[in-house]
């Protein structure tokens, strides 16, 4: 997948931050993170919950600040008063709360004069993402209130989307509607910061990675440069407790153990002869078995 048309006046890093740090009293919320966001591109920012990745989209959106380190936002510094970024950002918090007696159509009108917009591209939106624009906040299940975020963040046709877990509730066909909305957008030169801990839409949509663990960047690379890298994944019968030089272990149980593997397949067997083992499984690692690894690897640094 390749970013398209860059819109023109925008800076080619979207987002940049270096050396960003936010703690919370003694508690880390992250560190020493350091990206580049090209214009154009859809960008996922990976990591389980308690990760830092919705610190991280808080200081871009300008709704906390940093305890040190740099952040730029379409070339300009977010904080509570940068209503000339906010009013080129599009941004879904994790979970937004409305007034619960208004209906949807109120609550997205209001978003459109805001933002200078008329209800045209809610009207369409809404009929992509199957949102009853009629229905009143407090009927909304979990899945529909998140369309409604998703609308309000792309109203006005924003430069740079910023999504904290988008697709959190909403059900596999929306989230595919979804995704497909987030090219089309790309398309039209929009830049997407995706927050996710979902492998299979990031390997869908994403032109790049950040992986995040503990408030730190482990890793930046792209999903075509992952699978290059020739990733195995083995099952081997054996104890929980086998080892096997130059194998990365990633569990096991009392029946088998789960190693990995990158390279290429010839060296790997000619490893295997030699170990005695009476069955073996080697097949391509699955991108979520790729950053587990990765993970195991960053909590030994």
């Amino acid at each position: 997948m390749k970013a398209s048309h860059i819109t023109a006046g925008v800076p080619l890093d979207v987002i940049t931050s270096v050396n960003l740090k936010k703690y919370y009293g003694q508690a880390r919320g992250l560190e020493d993170a350091t990206l580049a966001v090209r214009a154009g591109e859809i960008y996922g920012f990976v990591g389980p919950n308690g990760s830092g990745k919705t610190t991280f989209i808080r200081i871009l959106a300008g709704l906390i600040q940093s305890t040190s380190g740099s952040v730029s936002v379409l070339g300009k510094t977010p904080g509570p008063d940068s209503a000339a970024i906010n009013k080129d950002i599009g941004y879904m918090p994790g979970e937004s709360f409305y007034y619960p007696e208004l209906k949807v159509r109120t609550v997205l009108s209001f978003f459109a004069r805001e933002r200078g917009c008329d209800d045209i591209r809610m009207r369409e939106l809404a009929a992509i993402l199957d949102l009853d624009l009629d229905k009143r906040i407090d009927a909304l299940s979990f899945g529909n209130r998140k369309k409604v975020g998703i609308v309000a963040s792309m109203l006005h046709r924003p430069q740079l989307l910023v999504l904290d877990e988008p697709t959190t509730g909403l059900d596999p066909l929306v989230q595919r509607i979804f995704l497909d909305l987030l090219r089309e957008e790309q398309k039209r030169g929009t830049t997407v910061f995706l927050s996710s801990h979902n492998l299979t839409e990031v390997e869908k949509v994403c032109d790049r990675v950040a992986l995040v663990k503990d408030g730190k960047i482990l890793l930046v690379t792209t999903i075509a440069d992952l699978v290059k890298q020739k990733h195995k994944r083995l099952v081997v019968a054996s104890a929980a407790d086998l080892v096997l030089p130059g194998l990365q272990k990633n569990g096991g149980n009392d029946r088998e153990s789960y190693f990995e593997y990158r390279g290429e397949t010839a060296p790997l067997l000619n490893l295997l002869a030699g170990a005695n083992l009476t069955d073996v499984v080697i097949r391509d690692a699955t991108l979520e078995e790729i950053f587990i690894g990765h993970y195991k690897r960053g909590n030994e640094r």
